[in-house]
């Protein structure tokens, strides 16, 4: 009972901050105007030099963070499957071509080459885990799909992360976003996927022993 209520309690508040982030990215749609207000300069500078790139990226990832807390609703899948495969369908959809923006605006990062590494492993590994993920559903491969949907969805949120650590950095001395970049562009989600390794590591240890306790 504890563990199901934590669960709806972590799932309420992941709902709610990546709403929010996905809202707040809304500002990026005044570039289409040349309306720069809420933009750190040197992301508005990113998007002059690569408007294509750069506003895929934040038009469409945006989709993604909202749609993927659907993903983890046990009751979705069972009780509206194709709700759950559709909204699925959409949330692949949106991490690859999100995903394929922020690659190919890489080589334009505002934190320069190091914060341009980061940010592309990230796209790479994130296109690369959500494909395996979609994959593995329509081959029936349903634990590892789950378990690939884990990974993908903390690289996502890995949004929300990196706002919530910006005020951090400006605590720490940072004078922008985009002086910080080089940091965040590891440390927004690395933690998410560390984090989301661990659990999955002991929660397959929790199957175990029930299962050995079960056959007892």
């Amino acid at each position: 009972m504890d563990k199901e209520y934590n669960s709806q309690i972590g799932r309420g508040v992941m709902i709610v901050l990546a709403t929010v982030v996905a809202a707040y990215s809304l500002r990026y749609y005044g570039a289409l105007g040349n309306v720069w207000a809420g933009i750190d300069p040197k992301i508005k500078a990113v998007i002059l030099q690569a408007p294509l790139q750069a506003l895929i990226h934040m038009f469409i990832a945006p989709v993604a963070l909202a749609l993927g807390p659907l993903q983890f609703y046990p009751g979705l899948r069972v009780r509206r499957p194709m709700l759950h495969r559709w909204s699925g369908r959409v949330y692949v959809l949106a991490c690859v071509t999100g995903g394929g923006g922020a690659l190919a605006t890489v080589p334009f990062a505002s934190g320069g080459w190091v914060a341009g590494l980061g940010f592309g492993i990230l796209a790479l590994l994130w296109v690369g885990t959500t494909t395996a993920a979609w994959i593995s559903a329509v081959r029936r491969q349903f634990e590892w799909h789950r378990l690939l949907m884990r990974f993908s969805y903390a690289m996502t949120f890995g949004a929300v992360v990196l706002r919530l650590q910006i005020p951090v950095g400006y605590l720490l001395g940072y004078d922008s976003y985009s002086s910080m970049s080089p940091v965040l562009a590891f440390t927004s989600w690395v933690p998410n996927v560390v984090i989301v390794a661990l659990y999955s590591m002991q929660e397959a240890r929790w199957c175990s022993r029930s299962s050995e306790s079960a056959r007892l």
